[in-house]
Formats: C-alpha cells, sequence, structure tokens
C-alpha cells in the first residue's frame, strides 16, 4: 500500500488520488482568462470538493513555454489568500501549492499549506530542502527535461534523474514517504511530442521507487501538435491519455476536471474488482 504522508494526512493511492488544479493566475495557458477574485476561486474549491477532489493545488505563477517570472511578492499576493481562505472554510482540504521559488515556500507554508510541487524537484536551491526538513509538507518532485540534454532513451534519463534526487531530498532529513514523483510531461524541449509519448508510455518504470506518480496531462500542448486541437477541445484525449497513464501506475491525477478524473479512477477499479 502506497500513501503519501503531507502535515498529518494519509493520502492513499490505490484508487487514485485526484489532484484537482486551481489556477490563481491570469496567464495559465489553459483557463486564464477565467482567473477570478478570491470568492470565485474558492466556490471553485468548494466545487472540486463536492466533487472528490483529494488535494487542491493553488498555482500563482505560470510555467508554460515562454513564460514570464512573477515577483515573489506578486506570487505571495496572488496565493496566499486562496490558501488561507481555503483552510478556514474547509480545514480538512489538503492543499498544495505550485511554485520554484522558496521564499514563496515559505509564505505557502506559513499559510497553512500541505504540499509543495516544485517544478526543479527542490535541489536547486539548498534553502528549499532546509526548510522542508524542517516541516512535514509532501513534496511532489518534478523531473524537469525542458533545460537538460537529454539522451535517446529519455526513460534511462528520467530513472537516474529521480534515484539522485530522492537520494538528495532523504539525505536531508525528508522521509521517502512525504515524497510523490512527476515525470514531467510538457516540460519537453519546444514541445517535443517524442519524448512526451515516451514519458507518458514508459511511465510505469517509476513504480520501482514505490511512491505516487503523477499524470498531469491535462489539456496540455502535445494534443495541439498531435492533432491540432485548441485548448477548449483537448479534454476527451487528456482523459484517453490519463487512462493509459494511469494503467502504466501513474495513480496521481493533476487535473482540471476534477469529476472525470474522478470517474476514471471509480471506473478501473470496479473493473479490475469485477467477476
Amino acid at each position: 500500500m502506497i500513501s503519501w504522508q503531507a502535515n498529518g494526512h494519509q493520502i492513499q493511492q490505490e484508487t487514485g488520488i485526484i489532484y484537482g488544479i486551481l489556477n490563481v493566475s491570469p496567464e495559465s495557458f489553459y483557463n486564464g482568462e477565467h482567473v477570478g477574485g478570491l470568492a470565485e476561486s474558492l466556490l471553485q474549491a468548494s466545487q472540486q470538493l463536492a466533487e472528490g477532489v483529494d488535494i487542491i493545488e493553488v498555482g500563482g505563477q505560470s510555467t508554460r513555454p515562454g513564460f514570464s517570472e512573477l515577483t515573489v511578492a506578486d506570487e505571495i499576493n496572488r496565493i496566499v489568500p486562496v490558501i488561507q481562505g481555503i483552510k478556514a472554510a474547509y480545514p480538512y482540504a489538503v492543499v498544495a501549492v505550485d511554485t520554484y521559488k522558496y521564499d514563496v515556500m515559505v509564505a505557502a507554508i506559513e499559510a497553512g499549506a500541505d504540499i509543495i510541487n516544485d517544478i526543479n524537484g527542490f535541489t536547486d536551491d539548498a534553502r528549499k530542502l532546509e526548510l522542508l526538513s524542517q516541516t512535514e509538507v509532501g513534496l511532489l518532485s518534478m523531473f524537469n527535461p525542458r533545460d537538460q540534454a537529454l539522451s535517446a532513451d529519455i526513460s534511462r534519463d528520467m530513472m537516474s534523474w529521480f534515484s539522485k534526487n530522492l537520494t538528495a531530498i532523504e539525505q536531508a532529513g525528508i522521509a521517502r514517504q512525504r515524497i510523490a514523483l512527476d515525470p514531467g510531461i510538457g516540460y519537453s524541449k519546444n514541445s517535443d511530442v517524442r519524448q512526451d509519448l515516451a514519458m507518458m508510455n514508459t511511465v510505469g518504470n517509476l513504480k520501482v521507487f514505490g511512491r505516487p506518480i503523477m499524470t498531469a496531462v491535462s489539456n496540455k500542448g502535445w494534443a495541439k501538435y498531435m492533432f491540432d486541437l485548441p485548448k477548449d477541445e483537448r479534454a476527451s484525449l487528456s482523459l484517453v491519455a490519463a487512462t493509459e497513464m494511469y494503467r502504466r501506475g501513474a495513480k496521481l491525477l493533476r487535473v482540471h476536471d476534477v469529476k472525470s478524473a474522478r470517474q476514471l479512477a471509480s471506473f478501473v477499479a470496479l473493473l479490475e474488482n469485477a467477476h
């Protein structure tokens, strides 16, 4: 049984972990134009909880290809009121924050965040692991191939990177049970669909690490490059891709559509237990 420990929460992956995206970034690639104020964000959080979300991720800094970096102050001003608002209204809710900045991590943890999602894998700034080692916060560590030289065998590269990354995190005094893995689909160089497909296909190799593995394919650019799908027409293909990765063992589903993801996980569980 694989459990993800985060601030006293024991999040079990057997029937899937639904990880809902709550963007508070107007620059977001997917729904930035629909980002509203605090009241709208709390309403979205309420809806996700009603639909069966396990974790709500608040993200204030877009990391789409070619993104512009926010100041630390601007990112904190975007996310902290939302974290505090969710925790005040729903104390039981598990809240994640998507950030790669140390100072934002500090503010998020102080505001009540339970999980930090870092696209840089926590090892680019020594202060990050020092900070997190003093907490019980969960870590979502991502393999980011955007700025890395990769071989012809991206699965081997991914496995090698996670092996080193987990070692570094554990050596900082952070238990492996607090860590989940994100293979970084959608972060390949120049939206290289070959790389994205290779990571999707071989994601099951990461099961050797015994940690929850993320499927984060929802509405991303690979669907545009493969089938010329605009962002508002990628939901069905995203669900197909998520199902295939889920079947390979990536049962931590990072999604915009919580309801469909919960149905996916529930159906697979029912199917596997049918006689």
